[in-house]
């Protein structure tokens, strides 16, 4: 979607833009003090919780990639393969650089 027009047509003004980025800060920290307040009460996680909180990374990635590697153009089915292969032995830092640049330079060849 593009947001220029959305922009342009004045919906989003500069003090409506801040609102959301305050209270998704405020949400933020209230869902953070949340976990702190919880494990206060029950002071350790069960291990059905513990597990299902460890399958959460792995869902968020494949719930960001999948659709990209589905229906993205060939620059970003490219740079995510490239990427997998790389993060099994590069940082993730380094392998989110990588990505970025294969991204946009497959894009300026015309990928």
């Amino acid at each position: 979607m593009n947001a220029a027009p959305l922009l342009s047509e004045g919906a989003w003004s500069v003090g409506s833009i801040w609102v959301v980025i305050l209270a998704a800060g405020a949400l933020t920290y209230l869902t953070r003090f949340g976990g702190h307040l919880l494990m206060s009460l029950f002071g350790t996680i069960p291990p059905r919780a513990s597990a299902a909180l460890d399958a959460v990374p792995a869902a968020v990635m494949t719930a960001i990639v999948a659709p990209v590697l589905v229906s993205g153009d060939w620059a970003e089915r490219i740079a995510i393969v490239l990427c997998l292969i790389a993060s099994f032995r590069l940082p993730l830092i380094v392998v989110v650089v990588i990505g970025t640049a294969l991204v946009a330079g497959l894009r300026a060849l015309g990928l």
